[in-house]
């Protein structure tokens, strides 16, 4: 497949649309769309430029009782689990010390499992069917799934006990099954009326030091499920995205058993050491922090940073937020691309 060389004519701005946060993203003359790019990512292909912040559109299942109850308005989700607002963090929790479930041995008495059937699909999608695009791919975003969920109903340092105690893990076991099945009806319907292109899979395995867990802990507890759920995606045409916050360098090769197509890890994480070891295996986001007021200088300095560390291949995502950057990063990973098949190591 021959595509065109670049040219600044393709700086064009066709579009502008608000993203997440306040983000501005700026579509530009591309030589095709910004959903067709994305698939050459997901598809082991190469990239023509690095996707951006906004190059794809996220959704939450308004109707999902969780969205609801984590949302300002607080209230119980479709668990039985009561969630709090907290200004100050801009997110909601779940009050500590009053744990809904106070055995996990027992937790069919105290949680419910939602049912994604009774929701009105419907209505969610009709409230936003404005918002979808056909140039861009459709990712669905989950709440807590497993282990964020196994916190939520039993409270932090009794989940992670609970992952290790013998006399317990059978109970966090059927847990963990029911709660799979459920996400595997729910990914089955967001399919269904979201069309979805990626699937968001929400559950955060690390503090700012390390991992909750061993790396043996993970593969017996947790991995299991979350493999089986990524292909059920896989199985309804979907690829999966993971949001895992923390320091969970030790656990991507999980990631990447469990079949996870791209990770939004934090920078806490060393980025370029795992996008040299593991990025052939799994896309991976990266950001190069740029000041307000930085220099145009500044910007081509951030990027040349950006591609020499981490987008050398194109195959990856920017998680940045500056739009100049966005702009000078898709120069840069342009060009990139056109050297990348002059030399014959690109991925057609």
């Amino acid at each position: 497949m021959e595509f065109p060389k670049f040219s600044m004519d393709e700086m064009e701005i066709k579009k502008s649309d608000r993203w997440l946060r306040g983000v501005t993203m700026d579509f530009f003359n591309s030589p095709i769309t910004s959903k067709e790019n994305m698939l050459r990512l997901y598809q082991g292909k190469t990239p023509l430029w690095i996707p951006s912040p906004g190059e794809w559109n996220t959704f939450k299942v308004e109707c999902d009782p969780e969205n609801i109850a984590r949302s300002p308005k607080g209230g119980k989700d479709g668990y039985g689990v009561e969630w709090e607002w907290v200004e100050i963090v801009g997110g909601a929790t779940v009050r500590p010390g009053k744990p809904l479930c106070p055995d996990i041995n027992e937790w069919e008495k105290y949680v419910t499992i939602p049912d994604p059937d009774k929701w009105d699909w419907k209505g969610c999608v009709d409230a936003v069917k404005e918002k979808f695009d056909p140039e861009r791919m459709t990712q669905v975003a989950f709440g807590s799934c497993l282990f964020e969920r196994l916190i939520a109903i039993l409270d932090c340092s009794e989940a992670l006990i609970a992952l290790v105690d013998e006399d317990q893990q059978e109970g966090v076991h059927r847990f963990f099954r029911a709660v799979t099945e459920y996400r595997k009806r729910y990914y089955e319907l967001s399919k269904k009326w979201y069309d979805a292109d990626i699937l968001n899979f929400n559950d955060d395995w690390g503090t700012q030091r390390s991992p909750f867990f061993s790396y043996d802990t993970a593969e017996e507890m947790l991995v299991p499920y979350v493999k089986e759920s990524v292909a059920k995606a896989h199985e309804l045409g979907c690829y999966v995205d993971l949001h895992c916050c923390g320091k969970v360098e030790p656990l991507v090769p999980h990631f990447i058993e469990e079949g996870i197509d791209s990770w939004g890890g934090q920078p806490i994480n060393d980025k370029p050491m795992l996008k040299r070891k593991y990025g052939d295996k799994i896309a991976l986001t990266h950001e190069v922090a740029v000041s307000p007021d930085a220099s145009d200088d500044d910007i081509k300095a951030a990027v040349q940073q950006f591609m020499d560390e981490f987008g050398y291949d194109n195959r990856c995502l920017n998680w940045g937020r500056d739009r100049r950057f966005d702009r000078e990063l898709y120069i840069a990973s342009r060009k990139n691309f056109d050297r990348m098949v002059e030399e014959g190591t690109a991925i057609l």
